[in-house]
């Protein structure tokens, strides 16, 4: 625990900000398209409009909504990367066994 208090101080102090930054923008994306493909969608409900556009709305709002959800789990996994703490030390299968410091 020691260590993810630590992890959340330093990123209080502005470690990695703008890794930070750049995964808020990247939410901030992820959602945007999201809500685009959702209001195409409802869109090409309420629209009757020809064959073709709807076909072409459709699959835009679904690329959109498609693409959100993406890019979504890409800044949730970063983040959960971002806030964990720095690993201890090396794993022990990489570990010197000859050196008894370690």
């Amino acid at each position: 625990m020691p260590s993810w208090l630590k992890r959340q101080r330093e990123l209080a102090q502005g470690a990695d900000a703008d890794l930070m930054r750049a995964n808020r923008r990247r939410f901030r994306l992820a959602f945007g398209l999201a809500g685009v493909g959702f209001v195409l969608s409802v869109f090409g409900v309420k629209l009757h409009l020809p064959s073709t556009f709807d076909t072409a709305l459709r699959v835009i709002a679904a690329a959109c909504v498609a693409l959100g959800f993406v890019l979504g789990l890409w800044a949730r996994r970063e983040r959960t990367f971002l806030t964990q703490p720095d690993p201890d030390g090396p794993i022990s299968v990489f570990r010197d066994t000859h050196n008894q410091d370690q």
